[in-house]
């Protein structure tokens, strides 16, 4: 089967992302008994203690649109551009794009 979105990286055990327009946003769970993050493949998520909707730490409209905002945001400034590790917030079009989901990581390669 082939993805118009990414592949499997069997060799490495993630799953590679190519684009970030995708219609939905590909998630990766992170955390341990108490404390959770959410991360997304265009840097959208955001992190909670023990409850999702009453604890949590980061801003998000629990169960609402928009789907794939929040998170911590960071921009990176190169002369008149402005772009962000991940795609979201800053929506720099980009020559390439990667994000590698693992299990307990994800991973915005450079």
């Amino acid at each position: 089967m082939i993805s118009l979105f990414g592949h499997f990286d069997d060799k490495r055990k993630e799953y590679v992302i190519e684009t970030p327009f995708a219609p939905l946003p590909w998630i990766n769970y992170l955390g341990d008994e108490d404390f959770f993050g959410l991360i997304s493949n265009t840097g959208g998520g955001y992190d909670f203690y023990k409850d999702a909707k009453l604890r949590r730490i980061t801003r998000y409209r629990y169960n609402n649109v928009p789907t794939d905002n929040g998170g911590r945001c960071f921009y990176i400034a190169d002369g008149k551009t402005v772009f962000s590790p991940a795609f979201l917030p800053a929506k720099t079009e980009l020559d390439r794009y990667e994000c590698r989901h693992g299990l307990g990581y994800t991973l915005f390669p450079a």
